[in-house]
């Protein structure tokens, strides 16, 4: 009797759990995945799920890539980040309302690897309430297109490297205006507001670097990153 009341207690916890993960809302999906194709998504003390296209994601969760893939996020306001390999990517914060109720928020960060984004609905009706973190800056957006690569501190030969980043804006897709971005930390902050320039922060303890034109083979090694072709399928179809 006392087997049957624990077996019938676990099945019900099981349930309330499946009944309470219908209920959360997906903020979006794993629209493309190329290369060895191996990602994942984990929930805050959850088990790591295996990614596969058209696989809903959701806030809270923290979103890996393997060393060969790439993997592309389309969320439910038309936004899109891609993500390159050992790229680790979370989104802390989305609520799209109805009908542009002003309270539409994106935050996401980016803690280490390359990564695209695209700007989509919720930027174009409240971009101050998009916020993309990196590990050494914070990334304000005007509805805009740009990439940026980010490492994580790290020990190496015995010593403590901090975490850095780059970002560069793109050309906008479409009719987009406004093509801008700010990237900020305690030690300062720059607009970008040309596409081809961009900034670096090398370390923890620095302000963003000067506005200038990045050099070809820093974005060019960021777009390759990003359109790595497929080890074991065909080349990466461009974002």
């Amino acid at each position: 009797m006392k087997l049957h009341s624990v077996g019938m207690s676990l099945i019900a916890l099981v349930l309330v759990a499946a009944v309470a993960e219908a209920q959360t809302p997906s903020v979006g999906r794993a629209s493309r995945i190329t290369g060895d194709q191996l990602s994942s998504a984990q929930a805050p003390g959850g088990p790591v799920r295996k990614l596969a296209e058209g696989d809903s994601l959701f806030a809270g969760e923290r979103i890996r890539t393997g060393a060969g893939t790439v993997l592309q996020i389309e969320f439910t306001d038309k936004s899109r980040f891609t993500l390159g390999p050992n790229t680790e990517f979370e989104v802390e914060r989305y609520f799209q309302g109805p009908g542009g109720s002003g309270e539409e928020a994106f935050h996401s960060r980016v803690l280490k690897g390359a990564f695209r984004y695209v700007s989509g609905l919720i930027a174009r009706n409240k971009r101050q309430n998009v916020r993309i973190t990196v590990a050494v800056a914070t990334i304000g957006i005007r509805g805009t297109h740009f990439e940026g690569e980010v490492t994580e501190r790290q020990e190496k030969g015995g010593k403590t490297v901090d975490a850095s980043a780059k970002v560069a804006l793109l050309e906008p897709e479409g009719s987009d205006a406004g093509n801008a971005i700010v990237v900020e930390n305690k030690f300062g902050s720059v607009v970008i507001d040309k596409p081809g320039f961009g900034t670096e922060i090398p370390d923890e303890k620095s302000p963003p670097s000067p506005v200038r034109r990045m050099q070809l083979n820093t974005i060019d090694n960021l777009l390759r990153v990003l359109r790595t072709p497929a080890r074991t399928g065909g080349p990466a179809r461009r974002p």
